[in-house]
Protein backbone atom coordinates (compact mmCIF):
# COMPACT_ATOMS: atom_id res chain seq x y z
CA UNK A 1 0.00 0.00 0.00
CA UNK A 2 0.94 3.65 -0.34
CA UNK A 3 2.41 5.26 2.92
CA UNK A 4 2.88 8.80 3.48
CA UNK A 5 5.77 10.26 5.66
CA UNK A 6 6.53 13.97 6.04
CA UNK A 7 10.43 14.09 6.49
CA UNK A 8 11.48 16.99 8.87
CA UNK A 9 14.55 18.99 8.39
CA UNK A 10 14.82 20.88 11.98
CA UNK A 11 15.54 18.86 15.22
CA UNK A 12 12.52 19.78 17.50
CA UNK A 13 14.25 21.09 20.56
CA UNK A 14 12.64 21.66 23.88
CA UNK A 15 14.13 23.62 27.36
CA UNK A 16 12.56 22.99 30.80
CA UNK A 17 13.83 26.04 32.79
CA UNK A 18 13.48 25.50 36.68
CA UNK A 19 14.55 28.27 38.98
CA UNK A 20 15.98 27.68 42.53
CA UNK A 21 12.66 28.26 43.92
CA UNK A 22 11.42 25.30 42.40
CA UNK A 23 9.23 27.51 39.82
CA UNK A 24 8.65 26.34 36.11
CA UNK A 25 9.01 29.48 33.32
CA UNK A 26 6.64 28.53 30.98
CA UNK A 27 5.28 30.23 27.26
CA UNK A 28 2.02 30.44 26.34
CA UNK A 29 1.32 31.26 22.76
CA UNK A 30 -1.55 30.66 19.52
CA UNK A 31 -1.00 26.96 17.76
CA UNK A 32 -2.16 27.73 14.53
CA UNK A 33 -2.85 24.19 13.61
CA UNK A 34 -4.36 23.09 16.50
CA UNK A 35 -6.75 26.03 16.55
CA UNK A 36 -6.25 26.79 20.25
CA UNK A 37 -3.95 28.43 22.90
CA UNK A 38 -0.91 26.50 24.30
CA UNK A 39 1.09 26.62 27.34
CA UNK A 40 4.35 25.05 27.54
CA UNK A 41 8.14 25.37 27.55
CA UNK A 42 10.40 26.90 25.39
CA UNK A 43 10.86 25.28 21.91
CA UNK A 44 12.13 25.75 18.82
CA UNK A 45 13.78 23.85 16.08
CA UNK A 46 17.74 23.67 15.50
CA UNK A 47 18.53 24.25 11.88
CA UNK A 48 20.54 21.82 10.12
CA UNK A 49 24.05 21.73 11.00
CA UNK A 50 23.12 23.77 14.56
CA UNK A 51 23.25 21.43 17.69
CA UNK A 52 20.86 20.88 19.89
CA UNK A 53 22.28 22.42 22.61
CA UNK A 54 23.21 25.62 20.75
CA UNK A 55 19.48 26.35 20.08
CA UNK A 56 18.16 25.42 23.60
CA UNK A 57 20.86 28.30 24.85
CA UNK A 58 19.02 30.22 21.95
CA UNK A 59 15.25 29.47 22.31
CA UNK A 60 15.31 30.34 26.19
CA UNK A 61 17.03 33.55 25.78
CA UNK A 62 14.50 34.40 22.74
CA UNK A 63 11.61 33.68 24.21
CA UNK A 64 12.28 34.30 28.47
CA UNK A 65 15.10 36.65 28.54
CA UNK A 66 16.55 33.50 30.74
CA UNK A 67 19.82 32.17 30.62
CA UNK A 68 20.75 28.93 32.26
CA UNK A 69 24.11 28.17 34.59
CA UNK A 70 23.57 24.59 33.66
CA UNK A 71 21.77 22.83 30.76
CA UNK A 72 21.84 19.27 30.61
CA UNK A 73 20.08 16.81 27.77
CA UNK A 74 17.16 14.72 29.87
CA UNK A 75 15.41 13.38 26.75
CA UNK A 76 15.20 12.19 23.41
CA UNK A 77 12.04 11.83 21.47
CA UNK A 78 10.33 10.56 18.22
CA UNK A 79 7.19 12.81 18.00
CA UNK A 80 4.77 11.32 15.55
CA UNK A 81 6.57 8.15 14.35
CA UNK A 82 3.62 7.17 12.72
CA UNK A 83 3.54 10.00 10.07
CA UNK A 84 6.77 11.89 10.40
CA UNK A 85 11.05 10.91 10.96
CA UNK A 86 10.96 14.47 13.75
CA UNK A 87 12.77 13.37 16.43
CA UNK A 88 12.71 16.20 20.11
CA UNK A 89 15.98 16.45 22.05
CA UNK A 90 14.81 18.12 25.13
CA UNK A 91 17.04 20.01 27.95
CA UNK A 92 16.66 21.06 31.69
CA UNK A 93 17.75 24.46 32.14
CA UNK A 94 18.50 25.89 35.91
CA UNK A 95 20.95 28.04 37.67
CA UNK A 96 18.67 30.74 35.82
CA UNK A 97 19.49 34.49 34.97
CA UNK A 98 16.95 36.98 33.92
CA UNK A 99 17.95 39.07 30.91
CA UNK A 100 15.81 40.79 28.16
CA UNK A 101 13.59 38.43 26.08
CA UNK A 102 13.50 38.63 21.86
CA UNK A 103 11.01 36.87 20.42
CA UNK A 104 11.06 36.51 16.40
CA UNK A 105 8.91 39.16 14.92
CA UNK A 106 6.01 36.20 14.06
CA UNK A 107 5.81 35.47 17.69
CA UNK A 108 3.24 36.60 20.14
CA UNK A 109 4.31 35.37 23.52
CA UNK A 110 3.07 35.37 26.68
CA UNK A 111 5.35 34.44 29.70
CA UNK A 112 3.96 32.55 33.19
CA UNK A 113 6.53 31.28 36.36
CA UNK A 114 4.42 28.92 38.11
CA UNK A 115 5.34 25.79 41.20
CA UNK A 116 6.66 22.63 39.71
CA UNK A 117 3.70 20.82 41.00
CA UNK A 118 1.22 22.96 39.71
CA UNK A 119 2.54 22.76 36.56
CA UNK A 120 3.07 18.86 36.42
CA UNK A 121 -0.33 18.84 37.44
CA UNK A 122 -1.91 20.85 34.64
CA UNK A 123 -0.05 18.20 32.54
CA UNK A 124 -1.35 15.42 34.17
CA UNK A 125 -4.57 16.72 33.61
CA UNK A 126 -4.58 17.50 30.44
CA UNK A 127 -4.27 21.57 30.45
CA UNK A 128 -1.37 21.49 29.16
CA UNK A 129 -0.93 19.31 25.84
CA UNK A 130 2.44 19.88 23.87
CA UNK A 131 3.96 16.36 23.93
CA UNK A 132 7.31 17.42 24.36
CA UNK A 133 6.26 19.85 27.42
CA UNK A 134 4.47 16.69 29.17
CA UNK A 135 7.89 14.40 28.77
CA UNK A 136 9.94 16.82 30.22
CA UNK A 137 7.71 17.61 33.28
CA UNK A 138 7.42 13.97 34.16
CA UNK A 139 11.08 13.66 33.22
CA UNK A 140 11.80 15.89 35.54
CA UNK A 141 10.13 14.52 38.33
CA UNK A 142 11.15 11.19 37.93
CA UNK A 143 14.82 12.91 38.20
CA UNK A 144 13.69 14.65 41.39
CA UNK A 145 11.98 11.93 42.72
CA UNK A 146 14.82 9.75 42.00
CA UNK A 147 18.11 11.63 43.27
CA UNK A 148 19.08 12.91 40.01
CA UNK A 149 19.02 16.23 41.21
CA UNK A 150 20.77 18.90 43.63
CA UNK A 151 18.47 17.93 46.67
CA UNK A 152 17.73 21.26 47.43
CA UNK A 153 16.32 21.77 43.52
CA UNK A 154 14.45 18.44 44.11
CA UNK A 155 12.77 19.63 47.52
CA UNK A 156 11.95 22.86 46.18
CA UNK A 157 10.29 21.20 43.16
CA UNK A 158 8.57 18.58 45.17
CA UNK A 159 7.83 21.11 47.94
Amino acid sequence: GTYGVIRIRRVAVGVLPIDDDGFVHLVGQWRFPLGRYSWEMPEGGAEPGEEAFDCARRELAEETGLTAGRLEKILEMDLSNSLTDERAVIFLATGLSQGEASPEPTEVLRRARAPFMDVLARAIDGRIRDGMSVAALLRAHHMAVTGRLPASLAQAMLG
